[in-house]
């Protein structure tokens, strides 16, 4: 198995309290900041006015997840899926990054391995974030955009329309999605897949 660096990262949050664009009226396309990650224009004076907090150590006051009334991906199973889709690639030959995202493109974990391509980690993080926002695969996207163009009217400049990136269903409904990035487009569905599959029974 090749070594990874390993990211995990329990969410993309900071979206809400950063300027809206306005939306265009179609009932279809996902409402200003609706998905993580759109927005990173945190000006560096204001990170530089960022508390702190307390001293490192343990932690007095942790924060309790939050209650679940749908299927969940959790951040264990969201490693397992990524590190399966890594594994998949590599067994042929190929280096890839992956990324795993919840129902709302909060990126639970990512592996970059050593030898990746530059960016390859971001690329896997944008193509997860599009399979939350349009419901499909990032292939199944591009052949409904070359039926219908009208949907390139809601693709954002956080998402990604290379192929990889699948969904992750429970009983029907979405709970998260995966994305590898750093090889051909079949080769990246493949990997992706073998992600889902390692996982797909134990999602609760």
């Amino acid at each position: 198995m090749q070594s990874s660096s390993f990211i995990a990262v329990g969410a993309l949050a900071l979206m809400a309290s950063f300027s809206a664009h306005a939306q265009d009226g179609a009932d279809t396309a996902p409402p200003p900041q609706s998905m993580p990650g759109e927005y990173f224009d945190i000006p560096q004076s204001a990170q530089l006015k960022v508390p702190l907090g307390p001293p490192a150590g343990p932690n007095t006051n942790p924060r309790r997840p939050a209650s679940q009334t749908v299927p969940s991906l959790g951040f264990a199973l969201a490693v397992e899926a990524a590190q399966a889709a890594v594994q998949s690639c590599a067994a042929d030959g190929y280096t890839v990054a992956a990324a795993v995202t919840d129902s709302a493109g909060n990126l639970k974990a990512a592996l970059a391995p050593d030898g990746l391509r530059a960016n390859g980690v971001y690329m896997a993080m944008h193509k997860a974030v599009t399979v939350v926002g349009f419901g499909m695969s990032t292939l199944q996207l591009r052949a409904q955009i070359e039926r219908d163009p009208t949907l390139m009217a809601r693709i954002k400049p956080n998402m990604s329309l290379l192929p990889g990136g699948l969904p992750i269903f429970k009983g029907g409904q979405l709970v998260g999605a995966i994305a590898t990035s750093g090889a051909a487009a079949y080769e990246e569905e493949k990997c992706a897949q073998d992600g889902v599959r390692k996982i797909q029974s134990r999602i609760g």
